[in-house]
């Protein structure tokens, strides 16, 4: 009988300001902290991170992060924004702005073998060492252009999932411009968005994505490749068929 799966409250602090609450599995926090803050477009590297200090409070986990100095003033000047409109809530333009920003157009890449990617599911419970134990984890891997697994992150959630993944390659710093990124969740717009963020030519997903997903990776030169449980992987945009 596997054991059930641990979940904790996690607030993250960025230089003492609070930033955002969320729940998260309570492992790879600093691959976590470093993908999020990236997703969320308050760092850029690796090295903009200066410290990350992790302290258990109860069944909660505090993480205050120190930031370089214009990453700060970014962030300052985007909470003074949040709070210059906090009486009315944002507009629905500032709203759209925020959840939808404007994504870089990924460089032309070589396709991902097609025929790697229908090798690919029966390696993965392989390296989903937490789901081993636990069930209900999503994961995420990083896979070079022959289809080889370098990396795996996992988390309740399928956005933490992907976001550990992010802060593992930045800190490792792992140049991007060849291999995959390979999520077990719904391929939604937000994984759609950190995979473009972060880079990755090609995402690969084992549930279909959504039609506005297609579309913003279609518009991102983003590779996208769905592998259903039965029939053969097959390309959703960027390679024609």
């Amino acid at each position: 009988m596997k054991s059930l799966v641990e979940e904790v409250p996690l607030a993250i602090n960025i230089n003492d300001i609070n930033f955002a609450v969320m729940l998260a599995s309570p492992f790879d926090i600093e691959d976590f902290v470093v993908g999020y803050l990236h997703s969320e477009s308050v760092i850029q590297f690796n090295h903009d991170v200066h410290d990350i200090d992790i302290q258990r409070q109860d069944d909660a986990l505090l993480v205050n992060v120190t930031i370089a100095n214009r990453c700060l003033h970014r962030f300052n000047q985007r909470q003074r924004r949040l709070k210059g409109t906090s009486g009315c809530g944002l507009c629905g333009t500032e709203s759209l702005e925020m959840a939808f920003p404007e994504l870089p157009k990924l460089p032309a890449s070589s396709p991902f073998p097609i025929e790697v990617a229908a090798t690919l599911k029966p390696q993965l419970r392989e390296f989903q060492t937490q789901g081993a134990h636990s069930g209900a984890l999503h994961a995420a891997f990083w896979l070079n252009h022959n289809g080889e697994i370098l990396a795996c992150r996992e988390d309740i959630g399928r956005h933490n999932a992907l976001d550990k993944l992010i802060g593992h390659l930045l800190r490792q710093q792992i140049s991007l411009s060849f291999g995959a990124i390979l999520v077990t969740s719904r391929c939604g717009v937000e994984l759609v968005q950190k995979a473009i963020l972060i880079g990755a030519p090609t995402l690969l997903s084992l549930a279909s994505p959504s039609q506005l997903a297609v579309k913003m990776a279609q518009q991102s030169n983003l590779q996208l490749i769905h592998i259903p449980k039965q029939d053969a992987p097959y390309y959703l945009c960027g390679v024609s068929q």
